[in-house]
């Protein structure tokens, strides 16, 4: 019998590629997405309209995480071999009795949202008594309830198995902090789904946004570094949100002070500091090389990423993986990135290839390299892109095959 698997949650389209490829792989998978997240949506990462099939929009949390229809949530969760879960809507799961047999943390989940008060305050409970009586009455069954993030740490510390990539020491000691109960597998989640985007490099001109204005870019410049994350350096959010995006400006602007070359840095509007970075962009002069862009869907993302040379990872902490350089080497471009590679070493029997900078002089140094040696990049996205399929996808999902058949 086929084995039915329920995925809850697509946090920054996640989900929806291991959907695809466990129906790949003979599973009844079905993917839970929730309403009004316009960019954690199926139709923001493919091309085609069959996921329709396979797809459920859920609306559970339009009244609020307190007035969530339990019911409701019971009827669509019924009847699957296996859960899989991330991020709110699997707290909500969790509220309603579903316990995830897999959840993949992504980041804040961990490092905020499980830390944030577990119960209301004494003052919340005192003034939720001195309403009217009717009102009372909910106010107390919500405060008897606890919060969201009370749910959203249960999931985490009582799912069986948790599935996180090696990042850092600092993550994984935010991780270690909730005492989960399950078994923690350090293996990455394969959230990108090759098929849709490797028909690009062999010169698919899909219908995407602004495809106009990436073709006169690519017109204009002989070469062109990508950096399509989030600008954040900054704003302070936590320990985890900055990305030292100022020190790729700097060096870029390094690089072109010795190179007049025709040359363009690519970034998108997005983040919480584009207007710093575009301020300091002004100061350092380098207005006519940096081309913006607005935030995009990660399909035409794709078309962007193939479109040009070389691509820009994050220079804070140290990340093996993550959607901007994952989505980078599938296309074969390879990534001017800061990696610590003694933590990830004895994981793999290789890493994959990339220039390793984070001050803005190492960035510059990456970036003249990258200018001058076409044909060595060129060698490196190969085995970056090599390094991707196997190891990020290809042994991920094979893991995740294993605790299916497990079950």
């Amino acid at each position: 019998m086929i084995k039915r698997v329920a995925l809850i949650g697509n946090m920054n389209n996640n989900f929806f590629p291991i959907t695809r490829h466990l129906r790949d792989r003979g599973y009844d998978a079905q993917l839970f997405y929730q309403v009004g997240m316009d960019h954690f949506q199926p139709k923001a990462d493919t091309y085609s309209l069959g996921y329709t099939k396979y797809c459920m929009e859920i609306d559970w949390l339009k009244n609020g995480f307190h007035n969530v229809d339990v019911n409701k949530v019971k009827e669509q969760l019924s009847g699957f071999d296996l859960y899989i879960g991330q991020g709110e809507e699997a707290a909500v799961a969790y509220k309603c009795g579903f316990n995830m047999d897999v959840y993949y943390p992504y980041g804040s989940d961990v490092s905020k949202y499980s830390y944030l008060p577990q119960g209301y305050s004494t003052k919340d409970k005192i003034l939720s008594f001195l309403r009217t009586y009717k009102k009372n009455r909910v106010h107390y069954g919500q405060m008897k309830e606890g919060t969201m993030a009370k749910y959203q740490r249960g999931v985490i510390v009582n799912a069986k198995h948790l599935l996180a990539e090696r990042t850092n020491d600092d993550f994984l000691k935010k991780l270690n902090s909730l005492e989960f109960k399950g078994q923690l597998i350090e293996v990455g989640m394969p959230f990108i789904y090759p098929a849709e985007y490797l028909e690009l490099l062999n010169g698919l001109k899909p219908d995407v946004h602004w495809r106009r204005e990436i073709d006169e870019m690519r017109a204009e410049y002989d070469f062109i570094l990508l950096y399509h994350g989030r600008q954040e350096w900054k704003s302070f959010y936590n320990e985890f949100n900055g990305k030292n995006t100022d020190h790729l400006i700097r060096g870029f602007a390094e690089f072109l002070k010795k190179n007049k070359k025709n040359v363009c840095l690519a970034m998108l509007e997005y983040g919480n500091d584009v207007h710093f970075s575009k301020e300091l962009v002004k100061e350092l002069g380098i207005e006519r090389n940096v081309k913006w862009f607005p935030s995009m869907y990660r399909k035409d993302l794709m078309y962007l990423i193939n479109s040009v040379d070389i691509c820009s990872g994050e220079f804070a902490k140290s990340y093996l993986t993550f959607g901007t350089v994952v989505e980078a080497m599938l296309l074969q471009k390879p990534v001017i990135h800061h990696r610590q590679d003694d933590l990830y070493k004895n994981l793999f029997p290789e890493l994959y290839p990339l220039l390793n900078a984070r001050a803005s002089g190492e960035i510059a140094e990456a970036i003249d390299f990258a200018y001058h040696n076409k044909q060595a990049i060129h060698d490196m996205g190969t085995q970056a892109q090599s390094w991707v399929l196997k190891y990020f996808i290809g042994n991920a999902l094979d893991v995740l095959d294993d605790l299916i058949k497990g079950k």
